[in-house]
């Protein structure tokens, strides 16, 4: 393991030393609940191979993230309250990566949802209470987007 992939806490993931809520693996990427999300249901799209920039992935890496995403926008849009999604890539630490490893946002919107999106934004790695409940919240979060991948059909 290189220094890189040592601290990189997607690789740790992928690695199995770290927990999370995976809801997808394929041979390119896996699905990740996000462990501070902007909204309920926030989904990381995780490439398998450690890169910071999306230009240094395989292209069938990149167009599987992408296939993956719009399967995982398409779920989230068969839940009624969810109107939306935005998709975000931050291309390098530059771009605000804070994960130094190439994964896609997939952010659900609901109604009304644009202050405590900001609000979130603004406080996500800061809020000491948003750990209460964590672990609960994004199992059922990841039982949530399970089911509705499920109802859209196979990969």
């Amino acid at each position: 393991m290189n220094h890189d992939t040592e601290h990189c806490v997607f690789c740790a993931i992928l690695a199995g030393r770290v927990v999370a809520d995976i809801v997808h693996r394929d041979a390119h990427c896996v699905v990740l609940l996000d462990a501070f999300p902007l909204t309920r249901g926030h989904l990381l799209v995780v490439a398998l191979r450690h890169a910071e920039h999306l230009e240094d992935l395989p292209q069938e890496s990149v167009a599987q993230l992408f296939r993956v995403g719009a399967r995982c926008s398409a779920a989230w849009r068969g839940d009624a309250a969810v109107r939306a999604t935005n998709f975000l890539l931050n291309n390098g630490q530059g771009a605000n990566q804070h994960v130094p490893h190439v994964h896609l946002h997939i952010i659900p919107r609901r109604r009304g949802d644009t202050p405590l999106l900001l609000w979130r934004q603004l406080t996500r790695f800061l809020n000491p209470f948003a750990a209460l409940g964590r672990r609960e919240r994004l199992a059922r979060d990841a039982a949530r987007v399970r089911a509705l991948l499920a109802a859209g059909g196979p990969a």
